[in-house]
This record gives C-alpha cells, structure tokens and sequence, in this order.
C-alpha cells in the first residue's frame, strides 16, 4: 500500500543517516508514525490484503501473533505489521526487537511493568520480581516506542472489537536474544525455547490426571524427586490445572485434589527449597487471570471490558479507581463500578454452571454493601460498623458478615483489588 510504501522509505532513509544504529530505531519509527499525513483506514488494508496479486513477505504467515497479522511493508532491516484483535489479549512480556506502535482503531488498557531478578535457573527461566510500573488508556492515534528486553515490558488489553495496531520493527536486536513472558509474580520464562523431552514430560502428567491412573501421584512424585527445577514447574503446572480449584469438589467442601496437589508441591520444595515456594502464587494468578479472560469472551459492552481488563492488569484498588474517574471524569469512580457490577450480576455465561459472570450465587444487599465498602477501602471493622447501623441487611443475608468478606476476596474479579491490606 502507497501509504506505507511511504512511511517505510522515510523511515529507513532516516534510520540510514543514523548509520542504522539500533537505539535510535523506536525514537525514529515513534516520529514517522506521528508524522504519517492522515490516518489509515483499517478496512481499506483489508481490502487490499484481499485483492493484491502480490502481498508482500508475510511475516506471521500463520498468524500467531494477531487476527490477523497482515505484514505492509518489507525492507532489509525492517518491517511494517499491521495486527486487528477480536478477543486478543497480549501476555505481559518484553521485545527481542526495537520499533514502535500505534492505535490504529479501537482503544486498550497499556500497562507497563519492571522486573527485578534474582537468579537465573537457566537462560531461558528466571526468578525474580515483577512489579506494575504504570498503566495507562491508550485511544486511537496514540503511539508507544518500543524497545529491546527489560527497558520495555508491558501487556495489552484491547476494550473494543475489533482493535488495530500499527508496529513498525526491527527484525532482531542484538542485545535482547531471548523475548520472555512474564509470570506474576515471580518468573520469567522463553515462550519459544522447545525441549522435546521437557514437552512429553508433561503430556504424560496430563495423561495420568485425566485417566485417573491409580499410580499417577507415585509416578509424578517420583519425576519431580529428580527433577530440575524448570521441569518441576512445568510438572507441577500441569497437576495444579487438574487438580485445584475443582468446581464440584469446592461445592460440596471437598479438597482431596487440592490435598495431592499440596503433596507433589511438598516433594519439589524438598529437592528445591525455597525456589519451590515460588510456584504456588505463579499458578494462583494464572488461574485468575485465565478466569477473567474466560468470562471475557462473552462480554461485547465497550464499558463492561474496560472493566474486566482495569481488573485483570490493575492489582491496586485505588489506580483501578483513577482509572474509571480518567475514563468517566464526570461521574464517581464508586458509583461507576457498583453499576457495572450489577449489571455483570445479570449477565450469564452461556454454558456455564454459574449463576452469573462474576460466579456469585446470591448477590444480596449485604454482598453490594460489602463491595461498596471495600471499594472505599474500609477495613473489616469498618463494613462491621456500616452493616451495625443497617441490621435489616444481615438479618435477610444468606451468609454471614465475614463469609461474604472472604467469598469476594476470593473471587477471581476481585482477589487482586480487594486484598487485605490494601
């Protein structure tokens, strides 16, 4: 396309006056992006995407990465993508490669994160801590530069469907070999690193779960009493998927799955020690995060992903809060999300055995007290004493006052902006 064409002459003439020197890349593609005489229309690169005999080298031939990446622009140091989202959500990670993006249509919660670590396992996982830096809204026309390894670790939530970037890149950068995904709150691994062994290692975990061998926790137990630390993780990432947060058995108060899991975990912090403490936190915010984009997916109001993505990536109740008040500056952030939080009450996920998106049963008057207050940031002995001048809401509750506390801060909605202490 013409327009591109263009963009990527200018960008090259300029990076070639710079000697191609790699860290003035992202300032480069940054100003070229701004610089871009008026805005692209998204569908007419769909169009052309269809109807030219001759696309260029499509970087992402299968599309891995987009739905779909269409790749604009090829030069001989770098390229130009252009990538539409439906439902996609990108994992927090950093950049084997410098460049830049921009909003092409849609919007989507940026968040920007630090890592500080501590060991390397190998150089492909490491430990360590990984920390929310700053998030922000970023609408159509917005650009970000983008550079290699830990200067530029973040992750992407897109609120509108469809969504498009526009990603000017360098093919590799030299100083960032290894792109890794981050897991909160504790690890960083390679996504691409492939370890046949590794691999069947865990298919053969997953076959013992589901079949429900007789031996399974013997033989498992047994793999990880001689296991490295990376294959434990893997093992036991499996085992948590099958055996934790078990629907039916958490209805009836039964824990025998999560009772094995905590036993194979016992035997890896045996042979790891501290490292093995690590693991159990790693999966507990996967397994929220996964039940966020779950419910995602049957969610199409603009407002209610602005939501779920504000709750999947902000851990702190009060930049949740700052966040509503950017988006709705004339109304209260407070009142904003009671309203959201009613309306998800009524919303079901098609299939689901849940009562409703949120997975609460009974939400009473009693249960929205509760939320209010924790939104404000009221202690334990504070909502106490709200509910003690309102005693008609606990006498008609379902549930006791401090079940209800740590039924929602057990959710996987709130758990990260309602925990204690916050």
């Amino acid at each position: 396309m013409q327009p591109f064409a263009e963009l990527g002459a200018l960008v090259e003439a300029r990076w070639r006056n710079q000697n191609y020197n790699e860290g003035a890349f992202p300032e480069i593609a940054a100003s070229a992006l701004a610089e871009m005489p008026a805005p692209v229309d998204p569908w007419e690169i769909i169009r052309w995407s269809q109807e030219t005999p001759n696309l260029p080298e499509q970087m992402d031939p299968l599309g891995k990465f987009g739905n779909p990446p269409i790749t604009v622009y090829v030069g001989p140091r770098f390229y130009i993508d252009v990538y539409y989202w439906l439902d996609g959500t990108t994992t927090i990670h950093q950049h084997a490669f410098s460049g830049a993006f921009q909003v092409l249509l849609g919007s989507s919660v940026h968040a920007g994160y630090r890592f500080q670590q501590d060991r390397e396992i190998n150089p492909h996982f490491l430990t360590g801590q990984l920390t929310l830096d700053k998030v922000s809204l970023l609408s159509q026309g917005e650009i970000r530069e983008i550079r290699p390894g830990r200067e530029f670790i973040h992750s992407l939530f897109h609120l509108d469907r469809p969504s498009a970037t526009i990603t000017i890149r360098t093919y590799k950068a030299p100083s960032a070999a290894v792109q890794y995904s981050y897991l909160k709150p504790y690890l960083a691994i390679n996504p691409f690193y492939s370890d046949a062994s590794l691999t069947k290692k865990a298919q053969t975990v997953a076959l013992l779960l589901r079949m429900k061998h007789a031996d399974a926790d013997t033989l498992i137990g047994k793999m990880i009493d001689v296991s490295d630390f990376q294959t434990a993780y893997t093992v036991l990432e499996q085992a948590f998927h099958f055996l934790c947060h078990r629907e039916l058995e958490e209805i009836i108060g039964v824990s025998r799955s999560h009772d094995r899991f905590q036993t194979l975990l016992e035997r890896a912090r045996h042979r790891h020690g501290e490292l093995a403490d690590l693991l159990l936190p790693v999966f507990e915010e996967g397994w929220r995060q996964s039940e966020i984009t779950r419910r995602r997916t049957e969610i199409k109001s603009p407002d209610h992903r602005f939501f779920l993505a504000l709750l999947l990536n902000v851990p702190q109740r009060s930049s949740l809060l700052r966040l509503v008040q950017e988006r709705f500056p004339t109304q209260d952030s407070v009142e904003v999300v009671m309203g959201w939080i009613r309306e998800l009450s009524a919303t079901r996920i098609f299939g689901s055995r849940e009562p409703n998106v949120l997975g609460i049963a009974d939400l009473d008057d009693l249960h929205l007290l509760v939320i209010r207050a924790l939104l404000e940031g009221c202690s334990e002995e504070e909502i106490a004493a709200r509910v003690a001048t309102d005693p008609e809401r606990l006498a008609g509750a379902s549930s006791s006052l401090a079940s209800v506390i740590d039924q929602l801060r057990n959710l996987p909605f709130f758990k990260a902006i309602f925990e204690a202490g916050q």
